[in-house]
């Protein structure tokens, strides 16, 4: 804030100038002292600048927003995002801004894979003005293990993220197992968060709670992994907070809270977040507002609830000088409640303007100028080659390791011949030059071909049981610029194209959702029996996920480290 800002704000605050906004009438939750008592907020700018019940800063050009009868709760925030499912980053900042979401914290990924630092700065700057603010977090390296990652995730780029003003972590961090074991390298990188509030994203799935003291060695500072109120435990006793998570992949939130009951101390350090839901998940049930009712349904009190969705986040992260609370100088995000009890709100200010009424946008959320930030050929997929049945031959061999997935996400291994179900698999890379060939059991075993491009490493995902039909759902892919395509005998039967960089159309979440339920309903009828498909095609290459994986570098098997079946220079290839 400059000087000039603040000066406006004491000015108004004394009164010796008149307030922009002035919310009148309304009962305050403060989530600073836990008191809920009358106030009126008055806003100048984009901040709020006093507190309660004087209304001597109201003069003829201040726009009154009554609030008698509401409940003022601060504007909530979400602390770990994938911004980027199906919908643009923007498209999620309309939907969530009337359901009451007013900052996010968002993941890299995929913009640091498709354009790295420059298309990251792109995104960044674009969204700077926009109602939902967002906050990003700095991948330090892929999903996937590969030789050139060392030259896409650059320490120096990484550094030259991390320098810009909305970047707050380094995260999200998979690799926990190498940071567990003093990887230098990955230590270099953690090492790049922010010097005075260091604050590192982890993910430790499956780490034992006898690892956790060591991940935190390592500079971890959060995870919202945990899937038992006993992991929520073990990471909070060495100072990792926790993120509580309710997602469309796994909605856990009702049993992590059971921590509680062990160590009611612990509120003061958990958040809430919906990671990466899919947008039919969000579209069913909501977004933070979701998970501040489940808190209240699990009984929790209303204002450790709240404090959840809005003060802890913002004190994790160091902003809460910024956000989190209703006080002077914090931006002015809020949201009226009818009632504590229904966290959905009536109306929503964002950065000091009315965002939304009754479910209904009223702000403009800038769209990223996404032709100039994804800008290479093959993040737009505008590519030449095209693939022919052979490239997703299998080698001669009598046994193959299967990747068969018991879960959406989980995979075990099985060495064996070829059975019936078994799916030819591959993994090919945007440019055409290799192809990383496999076998999948227990995905859609009556699918013919299959391509997609919302896998995690950003390469083409590609399925079936005939190698004609793979080729065809390849090509057909190409020939979209990206997206999902579904081919049965000789015809294409669903396609869906994501023309930004393959993993984003250009409509709304509701839109999104729909194609999701078309996705679903065509795999459900060729036999996919797990409950989210999205989420196995995109983590089918995670290398980082048991027991094995579909990757780059070949079938790998992540539990010893090695490559099972290896991938291949492509057929014509350049």
């Amino acid at each position: 804030m400059t000087l000039a800002e603040r000066k406006r704000l004491t000015d108004v605050a004394r009164g010796a100038a008149q307030a922009d906004l002035y919310v009148r009438g309304g009962t305050l939750l403060n989530v600073y002292t836990g008191e809920v008592y009358p106030a009126n907020v008055a806003v100048r700018g984009e901040r709020i600048a006093y507190v309660g019940a004087r209304e001597d800063m109201v003069g003829p050009r201040t726009k009154i927003l009554e609030a008698s009868g509401k409940t003022l709760v601060p504007g909530y925030i979400d602390p770990h995002v994938h911004p980027g499912h199906l919908t643009t980053p923007a498209a999620l900042a309309r939907f969530a801004l009337p359901l009451g979401t007013t900052s996010v914290f968002a993941d890299t990924l995929q913009l640091w894979e498709l354009g790295g630092l420059r298309a990251f700065r792109a995104v960044a700057d674009a969204l700077a003005r926009s109602p939902l603010k967002f906050y990003w977090m700095i991948r330090p390296h892929a999903q996937s293990r590969s030789a050139d990652e060392p030259r896409r995730f650059k320490l120096a780029d990484l550094a030259s993220a991390m320098a810009h003003p909305c970047a707050v972590a380094i995260g999200e961090v998979t690799r926990w197992p190498e940071a567990w074991g003093g990887s230098l390298d990955l230590l270099r990188r953690l090492a790049l968060a922010h010097g005075r509030l260091p604050r590192v994203e982890g993910h430790t799935a499956g780490a034992s709670g006898e690892k956790v003291p060591g991940i935190a060695a390592a500079g971890f500072t959060s995870d919202h992994e945990p899937i038992t109120a006993r992991e929520v435990l073990e990471r909070a006793r060495q100072g990792i907070a926790v993120m509580l998570r309710e997602s469309s992949l796994r909605p856990d939130l009702s049993g992590l809270l059971d921590a509680l009951k062990e160590a009611p101390a612990l509120v003061s350090r958990l958040m809430l977040t919906a990671d990466g839901s899919m947008p039919a998940f969000v579209r069913a049930h909501g977004f933070v507002d979701h998970l501040i009712r489940v808190a209240l349904e699990r009984g929790v009190a209303p204002v450790d609830a709240y404090r959840m969705a809005t003060l802890n986040p913002a004190t994790y992260y160091g902003l809460d000088g910024d956000l989190g609370g209703l006080a002077p100088g914090r931006y002015a995000d809020l949201c009226l409640l009818d009632d504590l009890a229904e966290p959905r709100p009536a109306a929503v200010v964002a950065r000091g303007r009315i965002a939304a009424v009754e479910g209904r946008l009223l702000a403009r959320v800038p769209e990223p100028p996404w032709r100039r930030v994804f800008t290479s050929p093959e993040a737009r997929l505008a590519v030449r080659w095209r693939a022919r049945a052979a490239d997703f031959a299998l080698p001669a061999r009598e046994r193959y390791p299967v990747v068969t997935l018991v879960s959406a996400v989980i995979s075990r291994l099985e060495e064996r011949p070829l059975a019936a179900g078994d799916l030819h698999a591959a993994l090919v890379d945007r440019g055409g030059r290799w192809v990383a060939p496999g076998v999948v059991a227990g995905f859609a075993e009556r699918l013919d071909g299959f391509a997609a491009t919302i896998s995690t490493d950003l390469n083409i995902l590609v399925l079936g049981r005939r190698p004609e039909a793979m080729a065809r759902a390849v090509n057909r892919l190409l020939a979209l610029h990206g997206g999902i395509v579904l081919v049965a005998g000789g015809a294409v039967a669903y396609e869906l194209a994501l023309p930004i960089g393959g993993i984003m159309t250009r409509g709304s979440v509701e839109d999104s959702a729909g194609w999701e339920d078309e996705i679903r309903a065509a795999l459900v009828a060729r036999g996919y029996p797990h409950h989210d498909p999205l989420f196995t095609l995109f983590f089918l290459s995670a290398d980082f996920l048991p027991a094995v994986r579909l990757t780059p570098r070949g079938v790998w098997d992540v539990k010893r480290g090695r490559v099972l079946l290896p991938s291949r220079r492509r057929g014509g290839a350049r």
